[in-house]
C-alpha cells in the first residue's frame, strides 16, 4: 500500500523592502501577465516605484512582487 505524500503547501516567502536599494534592476508580472523588468527609483514603507525600461512611467509594487534581476 502506498503512502501519500503531502506537498509543502506554504508559499515562498515575500520578498521584504530590505532587499532592496535604489538603483536595482527589479522585475515583475504586470495584471496582463506582462513581464516588467526597471529600475527601482524610490522605496516607501510598502511599495516600491519601478521605471520600467521598455515604456515611459513608473509602476508602484509592494515587496511581495517584484524580484531582484541580477547581471552576470
Amino acid at each position: 500500500m502506498a503512502t501519500p505524500i503531502h506537498a509543502d503547501t506554504t508559499p515562498p516567502p515575500r520578498a521584504q523592502r530590505e532587499e532592496f536599494f535604489i538603483g536595482d534592476t527589479g522585475g515583475f508580472t504586470d495584471k496582463h501577465l506582462s513581464e516588467r523588468v526597471g529600475i527601482i527609483v524610490r522605496l516607501n514603507s510598502k511599495t516600491a516605484s519601478i521605471a520600467v525600461t521598455d515604456s515611459k512611467g513608473h509602476w508602484r509594487v509592494s515587496y511581495g512582487l517584484p524580484r531582484k534581476i541580477v547581471d552576470i
